[in-house]
């Protein structure tokens, strides 16, 4: 167990900070559906010595577990009230990952957000061009100007290219497959600051454990496998970010320390299927297995300035990956753009 003083500068950090069978929200690539849920907990319990956690249902209280920040994170040191006017200037958005050329993801049209298909589904075409700055961001690094050099392989399945960028994204973590988003501002993209927290939250186990009991899986495996801690709408409340693994199961979710509420932004269980019916004298079928979607927040950014920060969530199995991009208004969380190779 770590020493008070380590528990005390956590607390003073986060104040201020302050298919298998897959859901997310109603954008999403074709292979997946989405539902946002929302349950409320026992809001969390406040020590000078611990970090402040939320309790699932039953109401009860879980004893607290100590929390630490890597020392490797930074965070801007500048905070900023959301005002609620987004720019009125087109601002397109990029995925950076394991191919050359960036992604295209959609847009903000200056009044609304415009997904990277149109009505009929096919792919529209961004208007970056060669030498146009972007600004890139992705989780614990400070955002870094990029430009356009040219255009490259963005999604090897279907030929899609994308800008290649200066300096490019990092690698993407284990099996991930993108790592950035990018794209041009001329406002504050993080007005407050985002958090990569080292932790292992009894409650906020116990909330992604509740997140699957309408399956009636063995949860006991589960663990919180990344917690991106950050003030998302400006209230001056903390939200946490929880992504919850386990054997066969992933989920993430927006939990807000003080009021308790818990949202399921996705989850995703393997699905087993052994066919139960064959014709007279056919051989049985081979059961076959599909692995749940894993789930990690990519960014907490600001993509068109309104000072409140939009929750870029990537999702992959396999060699494939989805990214959607979700607003959250300090009650309900809604997903805007999405896109994947």
């Amino acid at each position: 167990m770590l020493t008070s003083s380590r528990n005390l500068a956590l607390l003073t950090f986060i104040a201020l900070a302050t298919a298998a069978c897959t859901e997310q929200a109603d954008v999403v690539p074709a292979t997946t559906a989405f539902a946002a849920t929302t349950t409320t907990v026992a809001p969390a319990v406040e020590s000078t010595t611990s970090v402040p956690e939320t309790t699932t249902a039953p109401e009860t209280t879980v004893a607290e577990t100590t929390t630490t920040v890597p020392e490797t994170t930074t965070a801007p040191t500048t905070t900023i009230a959301a005002t609620g006017d987004p720019t009125t200037v087109s601002t397109e958005y990029f995925l950076g990952g394991n191919s050359a050329g960036w992604l295209y993801l959609g847009r903000w049209t200056g009044s609304a957000w415009e997904t990277d298909r149109d009505e009929n589904q096919d792919l529209r075409e961004p208007a970056a061009a060669a030498g146009d700055d972007l600004v890139a961001h992705e989780l614990d690094i400070e955002p870094r100007p990029s430009s356009i050099e040219g255009f490259g392989a963005a999604c090897a399945a279907d030929g899609r290219l994308g800008p290649v960028l200066t300096p490019t994204a990092s690698p993407p973590a284990g099996a991930a497959n993108y790592q950035s988003i990018a794209f041009p501002a001329d406002w504050s993209t993080q007005p407050r600051p985002v958090a990569l927290v080292e932790a292992n939250v009894a409650s906020y186990v116990e909330a992604g454990q509740a997140a699957f009991d309408d399956f009636g899986i063995d949860t006991s495996t589960g663990a919180i496998e990344q917690l991106v801690v950050a003030d998302l709408d400006g209230d001056g409340d903390t939200e946490a970010l929880v992504a919850f693994d386990g054997d066969g199961f992933s989920a993430l979710l927006l939990v807000d320390a003080n009021s308790g509420e818990s949202i399921t932004l996705a989850r995703s269980v393997e699905a087993t299927v052994t066919p139960t019916t064959v014709l007279e004298g056919d051989e049985p079928g081979e059961t076959t297995t599909t692995p749940a979607d894993t789930f990690r927040t990519l960014a907490v950014v600001d993509l068109n300035g309104d000072g409140r920060f939009e929750v870029v969530v990537q999702s992959f199995v396999g060699d494939s990956g989805a990214v959607t991009v979700n607003t959250y208004n300090g009650s309900a969380v809604t997903p805007v753009l999405t896109a994947g190779c």
